[in-house]
């Protein structure tokens, strides 16, 4: 008996702990909400984003309080500039707890950001179509479909319409503004149509286009997400072998060419890439005058 209520009083006393540090942190959050609401400082703003993660990464599964939370660090991100950062919390939050409650307002304050923040006005109709057609109860549905417009268009024949207006004909180059709407409203289909048949080929174009205009960090996101999401994908294997290529002929990352390469053939032995990852993990780090040089010598 002495034994069970010894270890009864442990549980309560372990459970009682916990709960004073969640309120602890709950207070915490609070204090910091209303002081960045009254007098916002990059200190406080700083201390507020670390907070919301810390109560994320304490209760990883709770999908519908984490997403609720991503909106809010979204929104302080905003409050401190950090635009793009915003961004890519949202559109994470809504890939990593789409089925959450709070998964409509976190894709319209994605749209709010390009629409004012970043005036990407195709961007922000594509997302607004999303909304109403995957959201037609959410609270912003109205505004969502007066942005949109009578008479809309699908949201594949905008993809099409940006993609085509990329290539400017007095420049002879892709516009970058374009350019980046037009990866952006593909990741976007993506996102909320992971299962859709068109995805991943968009994500190939989208992946492509970041190349082109020499965004390879962001090249190399896409490759990744083609080919942990879509294995299947008939292009899954070339995703591998460009996102080996970019980090070798653009970043001249060596090594990790090396291990994708090799990832590549002993994958894909048999891919029609398979002779040209031959070639160029045989040739990794010489320059042109050094391949030259080792053709001549056969």
């Amino acid at each position: 008996m002495y034994q069970y209520n010894k270890l009864s009083f442990l549980l309560i006393f372990v459970v009682l702990i916990l709960a004073c540090q969640s309120d602890a942190g709950g207070n915490k959050i609070a204090q910091l909400e209303k002081a960045i609401a009254t007098n916002p400082t990059a200190e406080s703003i700083d201390q507020l984003l670390t907070s919301y993660r810390a109560s994320i990464q304490a209760a990883p599964e709770d999908a519908t309080v984490n997403a609720t939370t991503i909106g809010k660090i979204a929104a302080v991100q905003l409050k401190g500039n950090q635009v793009m950062e915003a961004v890519e919390t949202l559109t994470n939050g809504i890939r990593n707890y789409y089925s959450a409650p709070a998964t409509a307002d976190n894709l319209w304050a994605l749209g709010d950001i390009y629409k004012n923040a970043l005036k990407s006005p195709s961007v922000a109709k594509a997302i607004c179509k999303v909304y109403a057609d995957k959201f037609p109860s959410g609270k912003h549905v109205a505004a969502a479909k007066q942005l949109v417009g009578a008479n809309p268009t699908s949201l594949s024949d905008d993809i099409e319409a940006i993609g085509g207006n990329m290539y400017n004909e007095e420049t002879h180059r892709l516009d970058t503004k374009i350019a980046n709407d037009f990866i952006r409203v593909c990741e976007i289909y993506a996102l909320i149509k992971p299962e859709d048949s068109k995805s991943p080929d968009y994500l190939h174009k989208a992946g492509e286009t970041a190349r082109a205009i020499r965004a390879f960090p962001r090249a190399i996101s896409i490759y990744d997400r083609i080919y942990a999401s879509y294995p299947n994908f008939e292009k899954a294997p070339q995703a591998l072998f460009l996102k080996a290529f970019t980090y070798d002929n653009d970043l001249k990352e060596v090594e990790k060419a090396r291990a994708l390469y090799t990832e590549f053939l002993k994958k894909y032995p048999n891919d029609d890439f398979a002779d040209d990852t031959e070639f160029l993990l045989k040739n990794l780090g010489k320059n042109d005058e050094e391949i030259i040089k080792s053709f001549n010598k056969k």
